[in-house]
C-alpha cells in the first residue's frame, strides 16, 4: 500500500482555512467586552448602588431585613422589563431608598450577571430617555 503525500497546493489551502477559522473565532471572542467581565461588572454595580440595603447574590439575606434580595427580584424580570425598571430609575419604596438610573451598558452588565447571558432585547440610552419628557 502506497501513501501519497498531499499536493502542496492542497496543504496551503488547508492552512488558509485554518487561519481563517482562527481569525473568525478570535473576532467572535473579542468582538465585544469579555462576558465574565460583564458579569462581575453587573455584580459590582448592584453591590455599589444597592448592596447597602439589598442582598445581590442568590440565597443571601439582605443587610436591611425589609429589603428584598435583588438577585431574586431582578433575576425574575425579562430583559425588556429590567431595562425599563433600571433605565428609568427603580422607583423608591420608601424615603431612604435613592432612585438610581443605570445606563444601557450598565443594565446589560446587570442582566448578564443575573442571567448568565446577554439580553435578547436592548434599547439605547436615547430611546430610554425619549419616553419621558
Amino acid at each position: 500500500m502506497t501513501i501519497r503525500a498531499a499536493h502542496p497546493r492542497h496543504e496551503a489551502t488547508r492552512r488558509h482555512w485554518r487561519i481563517a477559522a482562527m481569525v473568525i473565532f478570535c473576532l467572535a471572542c473579542y468582538g465585544r467586552p469579555g462576558l465574565a467581565a460583564e458579569a462581575s461588572d453587573g455584580k459590582a454595580l448592584l453591590e455599589t448602588n444597592c448592596g447597602r440595603c439589598h442582598a445581590v447574590v442568590a440565597e443571601a439575606e439582605s443587610p436591611l431585613k425589609a429589603a428584598p434580595n435583588l438577585w431574586d427580584v431582578l433575576g425574575s424580570y425579562p430583559g425588556e422589563r429590567l431595562e425599563v425598571e433600571l433605565g428609568e430609575g427603580k422607583g423608591s419604596r420608601h424615603p431612604e431608598m435613592p432612585q438610581i438610573q443605570f445606563s444601557t451598558e450598565e443594565i446589560e452588565s446587570i442582566y448578564y450577571y443575573l442571567h448568565g447571558k446577554a439580553p435578547d432585547y436592548t434599547r439605547s440610552d436615547e430611546e430610554l430617555g425619549s419616553e419621558h419628557p
